[in-house]
């Protein structure tokens, strides 16, 4: 090989390189938010909740549905991280898709005391992007989307997730 040619070849790992990096140095930063669309109106249980009553502070919206197994391993999780969270953020649930009859039962039967709405019509989980189930939109202060969280989470997860937010 000539010494030009290795040069070269050289050059060309160090530009891929240093563009893999400048990606993982940038990866979750705030210049992929995206403000997120309406919630839901109709209400299953507790308090009415809208965006703008969710600003100043950091949300997360958990969209669910009582016939999805992965929504039924997540509810505790959820109970638990409501519990945990006082006034650092809301916790909002939106029902996707189902009969209300069960959304309720489900509600009940989880122990759930945060606001929940639903969308039976399916249009706003597909606003935000919805392509499965559980899945959970972390909102910053302002109403952006800052995190998207596929499947089920753990207080963990979510707390993690909640710190992107704040």
């Amino acid at each position: 090989m000539t010494r030009g040619l290795a040069i070269g070849l050289a050059l060309v790992v160090l530009l891929i390189g240093g563009v893999v990096a400048a990606e993982v140095l940038t990866a979750g930063s705030g210049s992929s938010a995206r403000p997120a669309p309406e919630l839901p109106s109709q209400v299953l249980s507790g308090k009415r909740v809208d965006l703008a009553s969710l600003r100043g502070k950091p949300a997360v919206v958990n969209f669910w549905a009582s016939w999805c197994g992965p929504c039924k391993d997540e509810a505790p999780e959820l109970k638990r991280f409501s519990e945990s969270l006082g006034d650092r953020a809301t916790l909002v649930g939106v029902d996707w898709g189902d009969a209300e009859d069960n959304a309720r039962e489900f509600i009940e039967k989880s122990g759930w005391t945060y606001p929940i709405l639903r969308d039976p019509s399916q249009k706003v989980g597909t606003e935000y992007g919805l392509n499965g189930l559980p899945t959970t939109f972390v909102l910053d202060s302002d109403g952006d989307i800052v995190e998207t969280l596929q499947g089920p989470q753990t207080v963990e997860t979510l707390e993690r997730a909640l710190s992107a937010a704040q």
